[in-house]
């Protein structure tokens, strides 16, 4: 789903899947793993911002 809504410009940039509330997703909670999980299976960086990107896949 990532790769293509990259291929169609989504701005993914604009959208938010972290369960926590803040200024930054968690990168922890399931929702953060799966959405980095899609990332990293489109070849693809997140331009989202993490509190725990040392654990970010």
């Amino acid at each position: 789903i990532v790769a293509k809504s990259l291929e169609l410009g989504s701005p993914l940039e604009l959208t938010w899947s972290c369960y926590e509330s803040g200024d930054e997703a968690c990168g922890l909670c399931d929702s953060c793993r799966l959405r980095l999980n899609g990332f990293k299976k489109a070849n693809a960086t997140d331009k989202i911002a993490y509190k725990n990107q040392k654990f970010s896949l």
